[in-house]
């Protein structure tokens, strides 16, 4: 998840330098420099920070003491949806996932010059998302659901590093519902009158779900940790390229007047 920071800044750069002279006329989204510089720069601020705050100063990084957890002080909500560590679900999760992320791909037929443009709005919609959920994990400590059951089962790695107490909300969640809601969105308004439009955005929730499925039955997630983590995910996916809709050109507009001077200011 961390290296998701290099591919993204990478690819930014490079729309920068390259967007003006592959700019569409009539693209449902356009970029802005100062609406991309905010966005861009949030994200980085938020997944920069993570880095910083949790692999470097180590803050809130969870020690395990050996402490044996009790169900019962699950909330009943949350209960029903336990379930012990499982290495093979948990794999399969982070495979699932890569195939999630990778559904913007099928933006590819598009026209070329809309590469540049959703290269930067996925770019965006995923470093938000990623540096969201990393604060609240910061900021949040809960175990997770296998800490709650044998501990020989307990994923060495993740007791080692901390991760057992970084449950809430899930990351593979967040950016499996932002890269299909995201790929569901753009897809649609890029090709509205498609018959593919309901087979992608079908497609790429199920895989989303089925990530969401994969980390509850690993042990890895609550229920509200999963529900959580594709809130987040799903309004980034969407209000990241929404943002793009909205054409910035600035037309001033002077008009002489018996008393003074007129100005005014459209916004198209």
């Amino acid at each position: 998840m961390k290296k998701l920071l290099k591919f993204t800044l990478c690819s930014f750069l490079l729309t920068f330098l390259i967007q003006p002279i592959l700019s569409a006329e009539n693209s449902p989204f356009k970029l802005d420099p100062i609406k991309d510089g905010i966005l861009f720069g949030s994200g980085v601020l938020l997944s920069g920070g993570d880095l910083l705050l949790d692999n470097v100063l180590k803050v809130n990084r969870q020690e395990y003491k050996g402490k044996i957890y009790d169900k019962d002080d699950v909330n009943a909500f949350d209960r029903p949806f336990m379930n012990s560590y499982s290495h093979s679900r948990d794999k399969a999760a982070d495979f699932l996932l890569a195939a999630t992320m990778a559904t913007p791909g099928l933006l590819v037929f598009t026209d070329q010059s809309e590469w540049i443009t959703e290269a930067a709005m996925y770019a965006e919609t995923l470093l938000i998302a990623n540096g969201i959920k990393e604060m609240i994990k910061l900021a949040v400590t809960r175990p997770r659901p296998y800490m709650y059951y044998d501990p020989s089962t307990f994923p060495e790695d993740d007791i080692d590093e901390g991760d057992w107490a970084n449950s809430f909300p899930s990351g593979h969640s967040t950016i499996a519902f932002a890269s299909a809601t995201f790929t569901s969105y753009t897809f649609s308004k890029y090709f509205p009158e498609s018959k593919w439009r309901i087979p992608v955005t079908a497609g790429a929730y199920s895989m989303a779900i089925g990530v969401v499925a994969l980390r509850l039955s690993s042990g890895n997630h609550f229920m509200t940790d999963v529900l959580a983590g594709a809130t987040i995910g799903g309004l980034s996916g969407f209000l990241v390229p929404w943002l793009h809709t909205f054409n910035q050109k600035h037309d001033v507009n002077l008009a002489l007047l018996g008393n003074g001077f007129s100005v005014s200011l459209a916004l198209n």
